[in-house]
């Protein structure tokens, strides 16, 4: 498949991991609990709780709680601090960049996996919010890729004689749905430090996109601009 007119389609992308490092939000996260608790409780220092933890690992916080003495009701405390903190992280296309890739297009969506207010949240530290016409979160949407939901919402508002094309990155859930429903479908190749890490050979070629690209830049290329 190809684009025929940029024009004519509408570019949807997945967030995470596709227009930035879900890794980098990670680390964020667990540095703004970790300020938070030295801040706080002035007899831990941030130096000792970063070192008791290893970031790749996912019971980061539990280790700091069990370091800190705190319970599981503090624990529930410290993991929204972790959800609605405001992330440093950067996009992997700036915004200039991005915004003279998409305006070719007759629109552009968002359809990401998470909670509304902590996908949000990323979007306007990455200073991307604007690009989109619709930011549909699976919280809000009460749907979670593969499920076709937010996919032919878009087909019904955009009508069908348009091109749909999604941008992801996870083979497991992102391609197999806009793939049955006719969409163009784009795998942006991951790092080292991808959150999901799935193997392309446990995935029939249903779960497969249309192509792999090895970074975003790589799209004016493919879509002729």
């Amino acid at each position: 498949m190809k684009i025929n007119n940029p024009q004519n389609a509408v570019l949807v992308f997945d967030l995470d991991d596709t227009l930035y490092s879900e890794y980098d939000y990670k680390v964020s996260g667990i540095q703004s609990v970790i300020q938070t608790i030295a801040t706080l409780y002035p007899e831990y220092d941030a130096h000792s709780l970063e070192s008791a933890i290893d970031y790749q690992d996912n019971n980061w916080l539990d280790v700091i709680c069990t370091q800190c003495r705190l319970n599981d009701s503090e624990k529930q405390t410290l993991l929204w601090q972790y959800r609605l903190h405001k992330p440093v992280i950067k996009p992997y296309m700036d915004y200039e960049s991005l915004k003279n890739l998409t305006q070719y297009f007759a629109a552009t969506a968002l359809i990401t996996d998470g909670r509304s207010i902590t996908q949000r949240l990323k979007l306007e530290a990455l200073g991307l919010m604007d690009l989109f016409a619709d930011i549909l979160i699976s919280e809000s949407f009460q749907s979670e890729k593969p499920n076709p939901e937010r996919f032919a919402y878009l087909q019904n508002k955009y009508g069908k004689n348009h091109q749909f094309i999604y941008v992801g990155d996870n083979i497991k859930k992102d391609f197999i749905t806009p793939k049955k429903m006719g969409w163009l479908t784009i795998g942006l190749k991951g790092s080292e430090h991808n959150i999901h890490q799935h193997k392309s050979d446990d995935f029939d070629a249903a779960y497969h996109p249309h192509f792999w690209i090895e970074s975003l830049t790589d799209l004016k290329k493919h879509f002729g601009i």
